[in-house]
């Protein structure tokens, strides 16, 4: 007799969860993750000093919301503006080649949040997918959760076209840190003022602000960039 046996391992493994209970937030934090996962939340402008965790909780609440709706995908977008002389152009490689080196951020943040197996999990669902943002025009976003990191080596022409992409069941966080700007027309901290206020919370955009009391990477953190601050460094 020839038995039958239904796999559904896979299955399973696929509509399994992540286990995000065991990340502690500060109250801060929480307070603005709140924020950003709700359904009504469109746009976020993150900002705030290094090491104020813009991007983990960028990232963290990106896969939280993934967990309520795995069809939700995750989309990482960077600026390949760089403080070194060399810039992107000189490396060597293809396209794929060259941006790997920028996914270090994204990837730290994957391995704070997740074991192996629910990074694996992330990888066989396709749920995550990253990209330069030179290459954006004409793209519609739907159904997505987009991080746009470092916002501050943008343009505002640049961050136009980023918040017109967003299209229907998609939600945009922008981080961004206006001391380490490369670029001289930067266009982060005009936005992040520009909607600053209640009209543009009436229509789900936000401005989330870290201060140098929330500096979570080190306490040296805390001292350079105040003593950056008080100094002629950045006249």
């Amino acid at each position: 007799m020839v038995i039958c046996v239904k796999r559904t391992y896979m299955s399973y493994r696929y509509k399994s969860s992540l286990l995000l209970g065991h990340i502690e937030l500060t109250q801060k934090q929480d307070k603005f993750h709140k924020i950003m996962r709700s359904p009504k939340t469109r746009v976020v402008f993150i900002s705030g000093p290094a090491g104020t965790a813009k991007t983990f909780l960028s990232v963290y609440t990106a896969l939280y919301k993934h967990n309520e709706d795995n069809q939700l995908k995750i989309l990482y977008l960077r600026s390949l503006a760089e403080s070194a002389e060399k810039g992107i152009g000189f490396l060597k490689g293809s396209m794929d080649d060259k941006f790997n080196p920028y996914m270090g951020p994204l990837e730290d943040k994957l391995d704070e949040l997740l074991n192996q197996q629910e990074k694996d999990q992330i990888h066989h669902r396709n749920a995550l997918d990253a990209a330069p943002i030179n290459f954006l025009r004409g793209a519609t976003w739907k159904n997505k959760v987009v991080i746009v990191d470092e916002a501050q080596n943008m343009t505002v022409k640049e961050i136009t076209t980023i918040v017109t992409r967003i299209s229907e069941g998609t939600t945009l966080f922008l981080c961004g840190d206006v001391m380490q700007s490369d670029i001289r027309s930067a266009g982060f901290e005009k936005f992040c003022v520009t909607f600053d206020d209640e009209e543009s919370e009436g229509y789900g955009i936000y401005h989330l602000q870290f201060t140098k009391k929330d500096i979570m990477r080190d306490k040296i953190i805390s001292y350079l960039v105040d003593k950056i601050e008080k100094s002629d460094l950045n006249k």
